[in-house]
């Protein structure tokens, strides 16, 4: 315990690294609220959302920067038990996403930051007919991808951050609160 505490400590102030490269590598782990808009009102649903998230960002300036990556949600525990009286169930969503990236620095470790791009998503469901079979449903479409947040880096290239995303999935509206992790190279 006492090697991987040095170590981790090598690593947050370590100044043989100051010099940051241009690409980052990272990982959001999120809870929040999702919204689904059906057809009817009767299969009209929310509840709560688990999600993950993970990204390559290119920074072509020192506060610009270009994005990629990959994200899934489903819901959470709320919705688990919203699920056992609403005719929509199993809510997922995943896709690709790119976005522009932004940020404003606070000091030389902080910084606030907002990324707005696309995502092409696909949102799964189950929803309960009136004869009580179960449907299936699978949509693909690309949607808009927004999200705002606060972060430090380290001088050993080591980040965390704190993010809220609001990502409208075709029917399905998505409000998360994450944290995250990411490494500057």
């Amino acid at each position: 315990m006492r090697i991987l505490s040095v170590l981790v400590a090598g690593l947050l102030s370590c100044n043989a690294m100051a010099v940051q490269g241009d690409h980052i590598m990272g990982a959001n782990v999120g809870f929040g609220h999702q919204d689904f808009e059906g057809s009817s009102s009767d299969s009209s649903t929310s509840g709560d959302n688990m999600m993950y998230d993970i990204y390559y960002r290119y920074m072509w300036q020192d506060n610009f920067g270009v994005e990629a990556g990959y994200l899934s949600g489903s819901g959470g525990i709320v919705s688990a038990f919203v699920g056992i009286i609403a005719k929509v169930n199993n809510i997922e969503y995943n896709g690709f996403r790119t976005a522009l990236y932004g940020e404003y620095m606070l000091s030389p470790s902080n910084r606030l930051y907002a990324k707005l791009g696309a995502s092409a998503n696909e949102l799964s469901y189950d929803l309960e007919a009136s004869n009580n079979n179960v449907k299936s449903i699978s949509d693909r479409d690309v949607d808009l991808f927004s999200a705002v947040g606060w972060g430090i880096r380290f001088n050993s290239g080591l980040g965390m951050n704190i993010e809220y995303q609001y990502i409208p999935i075709q029917q399905l509206t998505v409000q998360n609160l994450s944290i995250g992790m990411s490494y500057r190279f």
